[in-house]
C-alpha cells in the first residue's frame, strides 16, 4: 500500500479545502482557459491534425499546469476545493510510475512510458469501453476481444441486464451486475486461453458499492486494473473517492480517466487541450493513478474523432509525455460500428495520432461511441492497435500527411450515425470469426491505408 499515507493527505484536502459554489468553480474555470490559452499562446490553425511543434506542446504543459495549481479539483459532495501548491504538484509528478507489470503468469504484460516518436509499441487495450452490451451477447463479444493475439489486456463493455434483472444503481442487482460482469469476463478469458490476462474493471460499477465488492475476494484480481473517473471540469465527489480509498487499501491498480467536453467550459480546441493537461495532472494529485486516460466528447457527435478534437489529443499527449513520467492512454471512441469502413477509418486517426504523440495505451475501439448495443466486435480493436504499431517511431510530420489523408474518408459520416451491424450478423456465433463481409473491409482498409503511408501488415 505504497500510496496510505498520501491517501489521508487527500482525504484532509477534500475536507479541508476552501469552500466554493459549483457555480462560481465553473466560472473559474470558464474565465481561466481563454486566458491561459493567449498567454501561452496556444493555436489550432485548422489544416494540421497532429502537431509538430515542440515549443506550442511545452506552452500548453505549462498553461495545464498554472490550471492546475489555481483551479485544484472540486468536490461537489461538499462543495470545497481541493488544492495544492505548484512544489507540491511538481513534486508528486516526478515521482509517478513509468512502467507497471500488468496480468499474470505468461499473461502477464509489461507496460511503459512512451515519447513523441517513439519507436516501441504502445500497449494494445481491446475492448467495447463504456458500451451496452445484451446479456446474452456479452460472453462472445467479450471472448472476440480475449482471442485478439494483440490485446495486451482487455477492459469489458457493461452488461444491459443481470439475470434478465434490470441493474439499477445502488440497489442489490448492481452489485450482482459487478460479480457477473467478473464471472462472464473471466470466463470469456479461459476460453480464448487468457486466463492471466488483465481486466480493466468494474464496468458496471455505476456506483461505488459495486467497485468495492465485485474487486474483493473471488471476484477481480490485484493484477487487474481498476479505474476511477473525473467529472468534468476538474470535479470528485464522495462517491469516486470511496473507490480511491478502498483500491488503495486493497493495493490495486490504478486506471483513472478525464474525459472533457469539447466547446462546454474548456471552449475550443486550445481550450481543450489546456484542461485536459490540467485534468491529468490532477488525476495524479488526487487519485495517485498509474495510468492516465482521456477521451475528449464531442457534444454533438459524442466521439473523438472530429478533426479539433483529433489535435487537441495529440497536443496534450506530447505536452504531458515531454515533461512529466506519465503513462498516458488514448480511448478510441467513434461514430462508426462493426461492418462500416467508417470505424476503421477513425480509429487509423486516432490511433496514429496518438501513438507518434508519445500515448503509452491505445484503448477500445468504443465503436458507435458507445451508442448502440451489442454493435462492438474484437476485429475494430485489432485495427486499431495494428494502426498502433505501424505508427511506432514514425516522425509527425509524416504522421500528420497520413492522417490528413484519413479524416476526409469519414468526415461526412460524423452526424450520420453509421452504426454497422450488431455482433451476430458481423461475427460467426459458432466459430466467434469475422464473417467474410466484415473481414473482406478490414482487409479492404488496409490496404488503403498502406498506399499513403501506413505500413499495416
Amino acid at each position: 500500500m505504497r500510496n496510505a499515507s498520501r491517501l489521508i493527505e487527500i482525504l484532509d484536502r477534500m475536507e479541508n479545502g476552501p469552500g466554493i459554489i459549483e457555480k462560481d468553480f465553473d466560472s473559474l474555470i470558464m474565465k481561466r482557459i481563454p486566458e491561459l490559452v493567449n498567454e501561452f499562446e496556444i493555436k489550432f490553425y485548422g489544416e494540421n491534425f497532429v502537431n509538430t511543434d515542440d515549443a506550442m506542446a511545452d506552452r500548453c504543459y505549462e498553461a495545464g499546469l498554472k490550471l492546475a495549481e489555481e483551479a485544484g479539483v472540486y468536490c461537489v459532495s461538499n462543495n470545497r476545493r481541493m488544492i495544492w501548491s505548484r512544489r507540491e504538484i511538481l513534486d508528486t509528478i516526478k515521482w509517478a510510475p513509468t512502467s507497471i507489470v500488468i496480468g499474470a503468469g505468461r499473461d502477464a504484460h509489461n507496460e511503459y512510458r512512451r515519447d513523441p516518436e517513439d519507436p516501441r509499441r504502445p500497449t494494445i487495450i481491446c475492448g467495447p469501453i463504456g458500451q451496452t452490451i445484451p446479456e446474452d451477447l456479452f460472453l462472445p463479444i467479450m471472448q472476440s476481444y480475449f482471442q485478439e493475439q494483440i490485446a495486451d489486456t482487455v477492459i469489458t463493455g457493461t452488461i444491459e441486464t443481470v439475470y434478465g434483472r434490470e441493474c439499477r444503481t445502488k440497489s442489490p442487482w448492481e452489485i450482482l451486475s459487478g460479480w457477473h460482469e467478473a464471472e462472464l469476463a473471466l470466463t470469456a478469458a479461459k476460453r480464448a486461453g487468457r486466463e492471466g490476462i488483465a481486466i480493466g474493471c468494474v464496468e458496471n460499477a455505476n456506483s461505488d458499492i459495486t467497485e468495492l465488492s465485485a474487486t474483493s475476494y473471488g471476484a477481480f484480481r490485484q493484477t487487474d486494473w481498476h479505474h476511477i473517473a473525473m467529472i468534468s471540469e476538474l470535479k470528485t465527489d464522495y462517491m469516486l473517492l470511496n473507490k480511491l480509498t478502498h483500491l488503495t487499501k486493497t493495493d490495486c491498480i490504478l486506471h483513472s480517466f478525464y474525459n472533457p467536453i469539447y466547446g462546454g467550459l474548456a471552449g475550443g480546441a486550445e481550450g481543450l487541450a489546456v484542461v485536459t493537461v490540467a485534468g491529468l495532472i490532477m488525476l495524479q494529485m488526487i487519485y495517485m493513478t498509474t495510468t492516465h486516460s482521456q477521451c475528449p466528447t464531442h457534444p454533438f457527435f459524442l466521439s473523438n474523432t472530429a478533426p479539433p478534437i483529433i489535435w487537441s489529443i495529440g497536443l496534450s499527449v506530447q505536452a504531458l509525455s515531454r515533461n512529466t513520467p506519465f503513462m498516458l492512454d488514448v480511448l478510441t471512441s467513434p461514430v462508426g460500428g462493426p461492418c462500416t469502413k467508417t470505424v476503421l477509418y477513425e480509429s487509423a486517426a486516432i490511433a496514429t495520432t496518438a501513438t507518434v504523440s508519445g500515448a503509452a495505451r491505445l484503448m477500445g475501439v468504443r465503436s458507435t461511441v458507445g451508442k448502440f448495443r451489442g454493435h462492438a466486435s474484437g476485429l475494430e480493436a485489432r485495427f486499431n492497435g495494428e494502426v498502433g504499431y505501424a505508427a511506432a517511431g514514425m516522425k509527425r510530420e509524416k504522421a500528420n500527411e497520413i492522417v490528413k489523408q484519413i479524416v476526409p474518408k469519414y468526415l461526412n459520416q460524423l452526424d450520420k450515425e453509421p452504426k454497422g451491424k450488431i455482433f451476430p450478423e458481423a461475427y460467426d456465433m459458432h466459430t466467434l470469426r469475422p464473417r467474410p463481409e466484415w473481414l473482406k473491409m478490414y482487409d479492404e482498409a488496409k490496404e488503403e491505408l498502406s498506399k499513403i503511408g501506413l505500413a499495416l501488415k
